[in-house]
């Protein structure tokens, strides 16, 4: 009885046993389950899914052409998971032997126990095949995009470089980050009991992101063309450094842009720094004897002197402030057309004298000097030097009429020498033609921008004449001269200035050479710099051979074909045509002149500024004015106009009323901006060819 009595009890205590611990069980898998499931969850995780970052596709950079300038390629880089190796210092070794890396440095980075760890980005081929073959448990290979410049050292200083990280770091890589750089894509992955990564292909291949692309302005066959003459100019004169920069006058759009020496952004960290540098942002020169041309086109402008008006060149030496400035040669009298064909120092710092200090510098602001372009936001960018003349000594004033005491950049310079061969038209310059997204679709265009009509299209057609003569026989430049395709240009020769800008340094000088062509009709203006030439220094020695390379061989690549005219230089006069108006004769093509009141501080003079145009649509081109309309508009639909009977011209802009008036042959001047307001004479009136008149704007 005792003995079925225990085997109950037994069996109680055993079921009981069984009934608390599936219990326990029971409790222990609701905890799992539903307390802690999430935590679990994210633990398990942890231990076996990565997320990879794929990294993205960086847009690609193309010439004007289409041509690939920077492209992105798909590379591996190696990371470990330090918590899964066992055997770290064997790990060690075998990667320090293949990629070439010191054992210490690898060791140290594999003991931790971090899940994650780069050991070295963008693996060539060869050493990614070698870490695959190892097959060792926590090394993994992720795919990553390496930037690549297929033409190597092709326009390295403008287009920069792209650090391991995909971003830009130097020029327009760094300018255009915003546009290239695409958003990162992750995908999951799994790895195995050995740390291995495996790829969970559940959800589908996963898409990279792209970035935009860029198409530049910039032609790649003339980029080749600069560069390399830069280089046998720099190489063959032993010059210290060089640049060269070409544009197109009548858009503002880079065409090319060259530094020496240069470097290869592909291996951009073993070039200095020097090297890496864009000289023609960053560094600001004296210009020497290629200013003069802007201070001859200011005094022109203001009617103080004429192309024929006689300067007495002392002779070759004059005495300024307790200083005497020599000229190469002991001209006496000179027109100021010879002053600029003989480069005379003497002649342009009387001329200056002539304008005086306010209207000199407010020309050359006018000009662009001293201030920063933000050329498509690239960095570095210098301002130059020009300082405000109530800071002028009188020999400041002197130096500054030929070129000396003043910096500028090459960007500033070819600005200033296109809007000569742009009838006066001041342009902003742009590298960046559109902005494409991943689909090709366009997202962003640059439209030719006018800054400001700088002087009139007279004025510009009678430095052009002079800057023609200066190539000419007799002149500084005969050797920019290119056969069948007329130049016209200045030489520049500046000392170099002792470092803190007190005096000049012996034997040193920055030798240039500024212009462009066809005379006639300019679609290119290029300027080559060499710093401390050693084989000989004067611009027109050093300097014209490499702009003359470029030219003869660039222009053909614009579908220009050679002319057979000589290129004489065509001189603008004032005379009266047929209808008794003012007109410009050049060419044999009376124009008609526009004259528009501009304010008195905005270029420092008091009178109106004269356009002349071969037609209407020159006129208005010629007359954009910063606070006008830049773009073409049609006449309103109702307007009607009858050939000696005065429209009413009530308001219309500025610009509508220059299109409508063109034809009429008055001599009218425009007072004011925005919309015409009211008019003299007034509409109905007859008026006859050469009467003067006014028409008066207000902002609405």
């Amino acid at each position: 009885m005792k003995t079925v009595k225990w085997m109950k009890v037994r069996l109680q205590l055993v079921g009981l046993v069984f009934i608390l611990a599936s219990g326990a069980i029971i409790y222990k898998s609701f905890i799992l389950q539903v307390t802690q499931r999430d935590f679990l969850v994210k633990k398990a995780r942890a231990e076996v899914e990565r997320h990879l970052n794929l990294g993205a596709v960086r847009g690609e950079i193309f010439d004007a052409n289409g041509e690939r300038l920077a492209a992105s390629v798909a590379v591996l880089s190696l990371y470990a998971d330090a918590s899964v190796i066992q055997n770290k210092e064997n790990t060690a070794r075998k990667i320090s032997e293949i990629l070439e890396l010191k054992y210490e440095k690898v060791l140290e980075k594999l003991d931790t126990n971090r899940k994650f760890i780069w050991i070295k980005r963008q693996l060539n081929p060869d050493e990614a095949e070698a870490i695959k073959s190892l097959a060792l448990p926590g090394l993994a290979l992720s795919k990553e995009y390496k930037r690549t410049y297929p033409n190597g050292e092709l326009a390295a200083n403008f287009l920069g470089f792209v650090g391991v990280d995909d971003r830009g770091l130097e020029g327009l890589e760094l300018a255009l980050d915003g546009y290239l750089k695409a958003g990162q894509e992750i995908m999951k992955v799994k790895r195995d009991n050995l740390g291995r990564i495996m790829v969970d292909n559940v959800d589908g291949e996963v898409e990279e992101a792209r970035g935009a692309s860029v198409v530049l302005t910039m032609d790649r066959r003339i980029q080749y063309i600069i560069e390399k003459a830069l280089d046998k100019a720099a190489t063959t004169y032993k010059a210290k450094s060089g640049m060269a920069l070409v544009m197109h006058p009548k858009t503002g759009a880079v065409v090319a842009a060259a530094v020496w020496p240069s470097f290869n952004p592909n291996d951009y960290k073993s070039a200095p720094n020097s090297t890496r540098r864009n000289r023609i942002l960053t560094d600001p020169f004296e210009p020497g004897s290629t200013f003069k041309v802007f201070v001859v086109a200011a005094a022109l402008e203001e009617n103080l002197v004429t192309p024929d008006s006689l300067i007495n060149c002392e002779n070759g030496a004059f005495h300024v402030a307790g200083h005497t400035v020599r000229d190469t040669h002991n001209n006496g009298e000179l027109s100021v057309s010879e002053i600029i064909k003989y480069s005379s120092n003497i002649g342009s710092l009387k001329i200056g004298a002539i304008l005086g200090n306010d209207l000199l510098y407010n020309y050359l602001t006018r000009f662009s000097f001293g201030e920063k372009i933000g050329l498509a936001h690239l960095p570095g960018e210098a301002s130059g030097l020009l300082r405000h003349p109530k800071s002028w000594h009188p020999v400041d004033a002197a130096n500054i009429a030929f070129g000396q005491g003043v910096s500028v950049t090459a960007l500033q310079m070819v600005m200033a020498m296109s809007s000569l061969a742009n009838d006066g038209i001041l342009m902003k310059p742009y590298i960046v033609d559109r902005v494409l997204d991943s689909e090709g679709r366009l997202i962003e265009k640059t439209q030719p921008q006018i800054l400001r009509q700088v002087i009139s299209p007279l004025t510009a057609r009678q430095v052009a004449a002079m800057l023609r003569m200066a190539v000419l026989k007799g002149g500084t430049a005969t050797r920019a001269e290119v056969p069948g395709y007329p130049v016209a240009g200045k030489t520049g020769t500046a000392q170099k200035v002792v470092h803190g800008g007190k005096t000049y340094t012996a034997g040193k000088y920055v030798a240039s050479f500024l212009g462009f062509a066809p005379y006639h009709n300019p679609q290119l203006c290029v300027m080559v710099v060499l710093d401390e030439p050693a084989n000989g220094y004067y611009g027109g020695t050093v300097a014209t051979p490499a702009f003359k390379e470029i030219m003869e061989n660039a222009l053909p690549l614009l579908d220009l074909s050679p002319t057979e005219d000589k290129g004489d230089p065509v001189w603008p006069l004032i005379e009266r045509n047929s209808g008794g108006a003012p007109g410009v004769i050049a060419a044999n093509q009376p124009t008609n002149f526009i004259r528009v009141k501009v304010k008195k501080r905005d270029r420092g003079a008091n009178g109106p500024i004269t356009f002349a145009s071969m037609d209407s649509e020159e006129t208005l081109n010629g007359a954009a004015l910063d606070n006008m309309e830049t773009t073409m508009v049609n006449l309103s639909p109702g307007l009607k106009t009858s050939p000696g009977i005065m429209p009413d011209l009530s308001g219309l802009s500025m610009r509508q009323v220059m299109e409508i008036m063109s034809g009429y042959n008055l001599d009218l001047e425009y007072l004011g901006s925005g919309h015409a307001i009211s008019q003299n004479p007034g509409p109905g009136s007859s008026v006859a060819g050469g009467e003067p008149g006014a028409v008066y704007f207000e902002p609405q």
